[in-house]
């Protein structure tokens, strides 16, 4: 609670500020606007704070209930690309996800596409937030292993962004680790996103590695196995659009 008062404060009196404000400015309808704007931005941002908090003490219980949904690889791969790949666009960031090498001889699995979606839109957000402009982030799906009715997929990230240091990688799973004290206002993080990708991939029986070099960039590997789904065959392999 102390390391959050801090990032909870920040928006928050910037939405009070942006009120008293507006309170001696109601003619000016520019200026509400763009007020409004801003108090949004802000209250979306004070949002995620707290869901991070909620979703770190749902792992901590052991609360957080996994669904057993038919996922279609394709669509959930379709649907993560589209939320982030306009972030990175403005944040003068390259996407590259290597389609072509990204055979899926199962394209169908059981999963919980809620949670999936939530640990690649978290590390994809870390790339783009500490990368550099006209950096760049690629992505190699690949099948490492199936045995029955269980197929074990990976993903490999890699971005050209700033990099952890040896001794930061040691705590980089940690709540609220931060390497840069002045990361939270520059980068607007809580420092539990890692955490709670971390505790998901986990509980979805899965591992993940990341590999950093400081200046150089950063490399994510997750590895996660499921359960084929239902009139899934591997007659017909599939690669992502």
């Amino acid at each position: 609670l102390s390391r959050m008062s801090h990032d909870i404060r920040t928006p928050l009196n910037g939405i009070i500020g942006l009120l008293q404000v507006d309170e001696t400015h109601f003619d000016d309808k520019a200026l509400l606007l763009e007020n409004h704007k801003k108090m949004q931005i802000s209250a979306n941002h004070l949002l995620s704070l707290i869901n991070d908090v909620l979703q770190m003490s749902k792992l901590e219980e052991g609360t957080t209930v996994l669904t057993h949904e038919r996922i279609s690889l394709v669509e959930l791969t379709r649907d993560i690309i589209t939320i982030i790949i306009g972030r990175a666009e403005e944040a003068g960031i390259e996407w590259e996800y290597e389609k072509d090498k990204s055979i899926i001889p199962y394209p169908y699995i059981y999963g919980s596409p809620l949670h999936l979606r939530q640990i690649f839109l978290n590390i994809y957000t870390n790339c783009i937030k500490y990368n550099k402009i006209g950096g760049s982030i690629s992505t190699l799906f690949t099948c490492v292993n199936t045995a029955d009715t269980q197929v074990t997929y990976r993903w490999t990230i890699t971005d050209t962004g700033i990099g952890m240091s040896e001794a930061f990688l040691k705590h980089i799973f940690d709540p609220f680790a931060q390497e840069r004290a002045d990361a939270r206002s520059i980068h607007h993080g809580t420092g539990l996103g890692m955490t709670i990708v971390k505790g998901l991939i986990e509980q979805m029986q899965g591992t993940i590695e990341v590999r950093s070099q400081e200046q150089v960039g950063s490399t994510f590997i997750i590895t996660i196995p499921f359960e084929i789904a239902e009139q899934a065959t591997p007659a017909e392999p599939t690669t992502p659009s």
